[in-house]
This record gives structure tokens, C-alpha cells and sequence, in this order.
């Protein structure tokens, strides 16, 4: 049985909402508490689904999107980052937490980050100490860090999720910041709040190659995107071919026992 990959195919090829739906209805399945919070960010009506686990006043927050752009399936972006979530939701059911876990399928990312720009709207994030969001960790053997810049190079989540990943001697690459890309952890930052990056999983054969198309200028790639100038993890992306059978199981095993590990790390700073 691949655990990954079969719950990946449950949301690809689906519309947003039925997307939302089989989230909510897995959850439903596995028993998970759960909320459903509703928004309407300045006319643009969605929803995010919310898991909380543990107790206390401080809180952490692991994410993904639910919603795809039209026309694609969306697996890689950014189903293959639900299905870790909900591996996620498993491990940590387990675990003694000191404080919170936020776990947070986002609405309305492609279009706007309207669900994640809704969510910093309606809490206070004073007891929030980090956010780990995920875009694109269903194919490759190596980790990237994003954006990492000046303002929040030093980051204790940083410092953590590097510490395991060295323990784990998986490759990681820190990259900063890429013009035409971005994921929710940009609302926290633009918020103010330095403790959020995004997580996404790449070949480190095509790194080079990668890293050089997302850090070009958005002409530069909206070129190279047209004429076919990409790396082939940068050709599915946002297409009709970003499916299932393009993914590994390993790069999203991987990404849930990192982002497990971190997570439980994290909680254990605060009491």
C-alpha cells in the first residue's frame, strides 16, 4: 500500500471544493477533530479546515493548500503536501505536547492567499512561536528551505529543521528569495512574523537547474515557462500534467518524519 501516494489520488482531479470535501470527509473517516472556518476576504468566499492538537497557550502551525489552479490535478501542488499533513495528524496523535499544534489546510492560496491573509485576520498571533509551510514535497530526495533572507535567517525553526535534517543526513539547501514564487508562510512574514518558511522536496541532480529557474525575474520564467525552458519538476508544475504517477512515496516519507521531528523539537523550546 502506498500511504502517500493513494491519498494524493483522492484529491487530484478534483475541483477545489470536492477537494475541500475529501479532506474533510479523510478526517471525518480517521475520527479527527476538526474545524471548519469559514471567510470572506473582501468579497473572495472560502474555507480553511483546522486541526488542533495538544493544549496551552502557545502554538505552532504546520500547513499546506487544498486548492489547485485550474485545468491542473494539482497532485505535486499541493496534494502531495495534504497527504503529509495527514500522516502528520497521525504521528502527533501519539505524542505528549507541551503546547498547541495548529495543523492547516489553507483555502484560496492560488488565487491570492486569501485563506491564509483570512486566518492572520481573525487570530491573535501573539502566542504563535512557528509556521512550517509546505508547496511541492512530492518528488525528489533533498529538502529546500524558502525564502530565507535577512529578516528571518536566524530563526530558531530554521535552527531546528537544519539540526534534523543534518542528524538524518538528508541534503538541504537554504535558497532565498524567488521572485514569481511564494506559499502562505509569506502572509506570517508580511505580518511581521519572522518564524515562518516553506518547505518543498527537489531531485538534487536538478537543483542547479531549478534553483536558477525559480530565482530568475518573473519575465525571465514567465519566458522560459512558455517556451519550455524548464527543469521537468518546473514543467508540471502548474500544468495538466502535475499527477500522482510523477511522484515518489519516499519524498513525502521523508518530508513527514522531518517535519514530525521539527515540530515536536519546536514544542519541546516553549513550556
Amino acid at each position: 500500500m502506498l500511504y502517500f501516494i493513494d491519498l494524493v489520488k483522492k484529491l487530484e482531479n478534483k475541483s477545489n471544493e470536492e477537494r475541500k470535501n475529501t479532506v474533510i470527509n479523510i478526517l471525518n473517516n480517521k475520527k479527527i477533530k476538526h474545524k471548519i472556518e469559514n471567510y470572506n476576504y473582501y468579497g473572495n468566499i472560502g474555507s480553511n479546515i483546522i486541526v488542533e492538537l495538544g493544549k496551552g497557550e502557545k502554538y505552532s502551525i504546520a500547513s499546506a493548500h487544498y486548492d489547485a489552479v485550474p485545468g491542473s490535478p494539482g497532485a505535486n501542488d499541493d496534494a502531495s503536501a495534504i497527504a503529509v499533513l495527514l500522516k502528520l495528524i497521525d504521528n502527533l496523535k501519539k505524542i505528549k505536547l507541551k503546547n498547541k499544534i495548529r495543523v492547516i489546510f489553507f483555502g484560496d492560496e492560488e488565487i491570492g492567499r486569501f485563506g491564509s491573509l483570512s486566518y492572520i485576520k481573525k487570530h491573535n498571533l501573539r502566542n504563535l512561536i512557528g509556521v512550517y509551510h509546505m508547496e511541492l514535497v512530492g518528488m525528489g530526495d533533498s529538502i529546500g528551505l524558502w525564502p530565507i533572507t535577512n529578516f528571518n535567517k536566524n530563526s530558531y525553526i530554521i535552527e531546528i529543521i537544519e539540526k534534523i535534517l543534518k542528524m538524518k543526513k538528508i541534503y538541504w539547501e537554504r535558497v532565498d528569495n524567488l521572485p514569481a514564487f511564494y506559499g502562505d508562510d509569506l502572509s506570517f512574514r508580511e505580518y511581521g512574523f519572522k518564524h515562518a518558511i516553506c518547505i518543498s522536496v527537489v531531485y538534487k541532480k536538478d537543483k542547479k537547474k531549478i534553483k536558477k529557474f525559480v530565482k530568475s525575474p518573473i519575465p525571465s520564467v514567465i519566458f522560459k515557462y512558455y517556451f519550455g525552458l524548464v527543469p521537468k519538476m518546473m514543467k508540471l508544475y502548474h500544468s495538466k500534467n502535475d499527477k500522482s504517477e510523477y511522484l515518489n512515496e519516499s519524498a513525502m516519507q521523508m518530508t513527514a518524519e522531518v517535519l514530525t521531528e521539527s515540530l515536536i523539537k519546536l514544542d519541546n523550546m516553549f513550556d
